[in-house]
């Protein structure tokens, strides 16, 4: 059996990048890679720099063959509710995943001799039988829903889009305005003539048709047009999608809002029943022409006349122990000194863990944080750990790639797992 996914570049850098104009009131927003965790960026860190954004205008740049329909979900959700208006520049190509985060845009511009292609959400799955049942559910589902969000954009039934989705779509720049999934082609001077470089940047022979000139030409229906932006409102394909994975991407927390108090804006004042009472405390005549500042001053000196008398010890209830402010700050310190030296060693021992997975072949060294953060997430991660078979990640150098430099951990761990057919 062969395993086809994407394997993102080797600058394990982001896959995209967000750049703010000098008068603050645009951004560019590139997604230029595979979109996946692979080496540490998830979607949770793309949503919290889109966040941070206040700009009027957000220009999406895209050139990405797709990744994670969970990351590429969210994305989609946080760039719909943004208030800035979003347009979305197809630079080379817009594939699966890649090509539902575009339909979240005000405005879907496709640049000249570039691609799109639409096809079934997939995924990778570690289990047992019911394991591998409940994620195609899952993945049947939201390939529905993301057929629903095509349909939105590009009129038509989800069940037509789901057909094509199912076969493999692929789309020219035409192509794509004509079936509804973008506004218009970027009439402006291209880069490039050749239309083949849209998809030369990256592998596309895990999909069935390795770009549009090995595909065969989409069926365009008559109802296909293009429509308004998607909609937010419960029950929506986007907010249905949403809904599927909020719990695989944490949100990032709110901002706290501020709190005004009427002190704060100087509209409060000395109520009457307190203003009362504190001549009735302090002995001053009703009589006595007295402001708050007047009053406030009395107080002062009434309370300057007292004698503080210290209070008598009260005794320990029986069981407990009294401790001075010193004793009290020594006892905190030492258990954060225990509680920062426990932690210390559960780091140590999980990579110690994964150490030793990496030395004995079963994991790759490239995925050594990610086994390191999935510990630290949770512990019962170090039952999988164990779990995998010694020598599926060679440790040793086999030999060179055919030229002068010789192939890299990471190649040969990559190939090893997931071989190309000869």
């Amino acid at each position: 059996m062969k395993i086809n996914m994407l394997k993102p570049s080797a600058s394990q850098g982001k896959w995209f990048r967000m750049e703010t104009d000098e008068a603050g009131t645009s951004a560019e927003v590139y997604i230029y890679d595979v979109i996946d965790s692979f080496w540490g960026v998830n979607a949770g860190d793309f949503v919290k720099e889109l966040q941070a954004l206040d700009v009027e205008t957000i220009n999406l740049r895209v050139n990405s063959p797709g990744g994670s329909v969970f990351d590429g979900v969210a994305i989609m959700n946080a760039l719909r509710r943004h208030q800035a208006k979003v347009v979305a520049t197809v630079d080379g190509l817009a594939a699966s995943a890649a090509s539902f985060i575009i339909q979240a845009a005000d405005e879907v511009v496709m640049g000249k001799n570039t691609e799109l292609m639409i096809h079934d959400a997939s995924a990778l799955c570690w289990g047992n039988a019911k394991d591998m049942a409940d994620t195609a559910e899952i993945l049947n589902r939201i390939s529905g829903t993301i057929a629903g969000i095509y349909a939105e954009r590009a009129g038509g039934t989800a069940d037509e889009w789901r057909e094509a989705m199912l076969a493999e779509t692929w789309y020219t720049a035409e192509e794509a305005v004509e079936a509804g999934l973008a506004d218009r082609i970027d009439e402006g001077e291209a880069e490039s003539t050749d239309d083949t470089e849209a998809t030369n940047r990256f592998d596309l022979s895990i999909f069935a048709h390795a770009g549009r000139r090995n595909a065969p030409a989409p069926t365009v229906k008559a109802s296909h047009e293009r429509r308004p932006g998607l909609s937010l409102v419960n029950g929506s394909p986007l907010a249905m999608a949403a809904h599927m994975v909020a719990k695989t991407i944490p949100t990032p927390p709110a901002e706290p809002k501020d709190i005004i108090t009427p002190q704060q804006k100087g509209t409060d004042t000395m109520s009457e029943a307190l203003t009362q009472g504190l001549r009735k405390r302090l002995g001053i005549p009703a009589a006595a022409n007295l402001d708050e500042t007047g009053l406030l001053s009395a107080l002062d000196e009434a309370l300057a006349e007292q004698e503080v008398t210290p209070a008598a010890p009260v005794a320990a209830a029986p069981g407990t122990v009294v401790l001075d402010e010193a004793q009290y700050a020594d006892l905190q310190n030492a258990a954060a000194e225990g509680r920062a030296a426990r932690q210390e060693q559960l780091a140590s021992n999980r990579l110690a863990l994964v150490n030793a997975a990496v030395e004995d072949g079963r994991i790759a060294p490239a995925r050594r944080d990610h086994w390191v953060n999935a510990l630290a997430a949770d512990p019962g991660m170090s039952e999988t750990l164990a779990g995998l078979e010694k020598g599926l990640v060679p440790v040793a150098a086999a030999g060179y790639t055919g030229g002068i430099t010789e192939s890299t951990d990471e190649d040969r761990s990559y190939n090893h797992v997931f071989p190309k057919e000869s």
